[in-house]
């Protein structure tokens, strides 16, 4: 190997150490997104499973309401 060769396997060693550098970099913003993304998903899915309980809590009302509004209706015919 001559000094041309080598200086050239310097260059790209060199060139190819930035590569990595940036794609560690980007791995490293990329798995902050992911993270971030997964805390979104648990939060979401806490509120949702609050909104169906919820929402299950009233539909039950709503049929107590209309069992007892019935109820009346046929009280007050009799």
């Amino acid at each position: 190997m001559d000094a041309m060769m080598l200086a050239q396997l310097k260059r790209s060693a060199v060139g190819q150490a930035e590569t990595v550098h940036a794609l560690e970099r980007e791995l490293h913003r990329e798995q902050l997104a992911l993270e971030g993304t997964k805390k979104k998903i648990e939060d979401l899915n806490h509120k949702l499973r609050d909104a169906k309980r919820r929402l299950e809590q009233l539909n039950q009302d709503a049929r107590k309401a209309e069992t007892e509004v019935a109820r009346k209706i046929a009280n007050e015919r009799s």
